[in-house]
Parts: structure tokens; C-alpha cells; sequence
């Protein structure tokens, strides 16, 4: 049996590939944070008065009535619109007369 060469025997392997590169994640970061808070500003600004300031609570009626008439939903309909199919139009250009 052979030997291995002496530069494979007890040294230690070598990496020759080069260092990784840091990774720069910082950007992308900041874009997602700037993104987020544009998004939630233009939700927060959508958002009823009445939630956000909470405000005073609201005086009670002055006289209720005792019955309120309500009007009981029927059964669910399908709703299908009618809309005739337009029909097909023949738009013939009338030809000059002939020439005598």
C-alpha cells in the first residue's frame, strides 16, 4: 500500500473558498418598518371618530317608545338582473349611385 503525499498526511485541511460576505440586512429591515408604519397610518386614519377618541358616552333618549315596529326580512332571494342580449345589427353603408 501507498503512502499519502505528505502534504495530505497530518496537516490540517485548508479552505480556499473566501470568507462569506456579512450579510446586510439593515435595509430590508428598514423598508418593512417604514412600509408598516405607512400602512398602519393610512388604517389609523380610516377608522371612525368614535373609536378613536372614545368621546363622552351618549345621553340616553329622552322617551323611548314602547314598541318599535320592525319589519321581519323575508326568505333570501336570488336576484338576477334583465338584461336583454343586444341584437346583432347588419351596418351596411348604402353604395353611391352609378355613374351614367
Amino acid at each position: 500500500m501507498r503512502p499519502l503525499a505528505l502534504s495530505m498526511g497530518s496537516a490540517s485541511l485548508t479552505d480556499l473558498d473566501p470568507p462569506p460576505a456579512p450579510e446586510r440586512r439593515w435595509p430590508f429591515y428598514v423598508a418593512w418598518t417604514v412600509g408598516g408604519l405607512v400602512v398602519g397610518a393610512v388604517l389609523f386614519n380610516h377608522l371612525p371618530a368614535s373609536l378613536i377618541s372614545g368621546g363622552a358616552p351618549a345621553a340616553a333618549p329622552a322617551a323611548a317608545p314602547a314598541v318599535v315596529a320592525t319589519q321581519v326580512p323575508g326568505p333570501p332571494r336570488l336576484v338576477i338582473p334583465l338584461v336583454q342580449p343586444v341584437p346583432l345589427r347588419d351596418a351596411r353603408v348604402p353604395l353611391p349611385p352609378a355613374r351614367p
